[in-house]
């Protein structure tokens, strides 16, 4: 062979292999050209509200960076909240992200049953043929069955259930846990989507201030005296979302 022809053919051979190693280098290490990169989303306030906060301005509420509002609707089957309606209506027609949540109150398994089929249909007078909410959560932050904690696994696994009934399966339920009767309660905190904690250490509003829940969360509620433009007063805020928590999130 001609060594001209073969320093071509070398030549050409080199700068193939040049722009294949271009191309590896680019999907290693520049992430704009690799389209199946996953690009980080944004988390803002996650706030909970209740009648507690009286009339809400739910277009400055979303506006203030404002990821998720989560809606009281009852405190177990005997208080529908007061403003759980007109809540739901506005945060929607806000374009807010919503989840909706109810006081476990149940004195049996029987009317933990009934609570739950409560808190549905409620949420569901409001919303059905709307957007849905994103989960549905269980506030568990006081002893109920009669006064026996040693029911309270039962009653709640009977909640769930119903809700599961109603066509809410379980990685659409959480289950808002006091810290400080975790253990007494005995839940069956594998079961939910997602386990939220509250612990405020100083409560004074910022999450730097506050302690840890000491069991295992997939969100913190750090204080009770947050602001948020829209509503006048405190409000609970929660920060510190898990992976799983934010697929609840922005997979709705």
């Amino acid at each position: 062979m001609n060594i001209w022809k073969w320093i071509e053919k070398l030549t050409q051979a080199l700068q193939r292999l040049n722009s294949r190693i271009i191309v590896i280098e680019n999907v290693l290490f520049d992430d704009k050209t690799n389209p199946d990169t996953p690009t980080p989303q944004h988390i803002g306030k996650i706030i909970d509200v209740s009648e507690w906060q009286g009339v809400i301005d739910w277009n400055k509420v979303i506006a203030d960076d404002v990821t998720l509002s989560i809606i009281r609707v009852q405190h177990g089957s005997a208080h529908q909240d007061l403003k759980y309606m007109e809540n739901l209506q506005q945060c929607i027609s806000a374009g807010g992200k919503y989840a909706v949540y109810a006081y476990f109150a149940a004195t049996s398994t029987s009317d933990a049953q009934q609570e739950a089929r409560d808190f549905y249909n409620r949420t569901q007078k409001v919303v059905a043929g709307k957007q849905q909410p994103i989960f549905y959560a269980i506030d568990v932050e006081s002893i109920e069955m009669s006064g026996d904690v040693t029911q309270m696994r039962a009653g709640v696994e009977a909640y769930m259930s119903q809700l599961n009934t109603l066509g809410v399966p379980d990685n659409k339920i959480v289950l808002y846990i006091a810290n400080h009767l975790y253990d007494k309660f005995n839940l069956n905190v594998a079961r939910p989507g997602a386990i939220w904690i509250p612990s405020y250490g100083q409560n004074d509003g910022t999450l730097a201030n506050s302690l840890k829940p000491t069991h295992p969360y997939d969100l913190h509620q750090y204080t009770s005296k947050g602001s948020v433009n829209g509503i006048t007063g405190n409000v609970d805020m929660s920060a510190e979302p898990s992976e799983r928590f934010k697929e609840l999130i922005f997979s709705a």
